[in-house]
């Protein structure tokens, strides 16, 4: 396969991982409007913030939680990291209410990994029992952009016990381990600086 070739297969695999969840289809949640944090509430963390189009997260503990819990659902969101060694995560089936300590993170749920470290795109447990997983590193380094402030495309799809994790249209993360049956969906505060954008969602039924 040419280098040319194998650059327009990738291209039409993340833009058809890009449009999945079009604004077209009636089904899809626009959980974010690009203007405010509607529909969003702060977690234990003043740090979330709309700027320029994009939700802006500046590092600290907490998190930002949609008011809307979810049992099924396809999720896309777009993400960069603007800071070298920066952390972040988008927190799944987890509970609205936060632990009393720091981090104050959800007191159970799930957590995809949205880090610049090894563990880029594990599945967290808290509050629950760890999920097992199989995550496949060398796709993972190859699907990320470079440089790494790159915007970086996420789908994570989660149906009963199972859930999947695609960066830029190749699927990472596959774990059928997944207990809790439902709960809010939400970014995780940590390290560094984070952006995100064109976050929506889908609502599926149980296959």
């Amino acid at each position: 396969m040419s280098n040319r070739f194998a650059g327009l297969v990738t291209t039409i695999v993340v833009w058809l991982a890009a449009t999945a969840l079009g604004d077209d289809d009636a089904s899809v949640v626009r959980l974010f409007d690009g203007k405010s944090l509607d529909g969003w509430t702060r977690e234990h963390t003043d740090r979330y913030n709309v700027r320029d189009g994009v939700i802006v997260n500046n590092g600290g503990t907490g998190w930002l939680r949609y008011n809307e819990p979810f049992k099924d659902f396809e999720l896309h969101a777009e993400y960069r990291a603007t800071k070298k060694g920066a952390a972040s995560g988008i927190f799944f089936r987890a509970t609205p209410e936060s632990t009393t300590k720091s981090p104050h993170w959800p007191v159970r749920g799930y957590q995809l990994q949205v880090i610049e470290a090894r563990n880029q795109f594990a599945i967290m447990g808290h509050g629950v029992a760890p999920p097992t997983f199989k995550r496949k590193a060398g796709d993972l380094r190859d699907a990320i952009r470079q440089p790494p402030n790159e915007w970086q495309t996420i789908t994570l799809k989660v149906v009963g016990t199972h859930a999947e994790a695609a960066l830029n249209g190749r699927t990472i993360t596959v774990s059928d381990a997944i207990e809790q049956p439902e709960g809010c969906v939400g970014l995780r505060g940590e390290g560094g600086h984070f952006e995100w954008r064109n976050l929506k969602i889908k609502e599926l039924s149980a296959q």
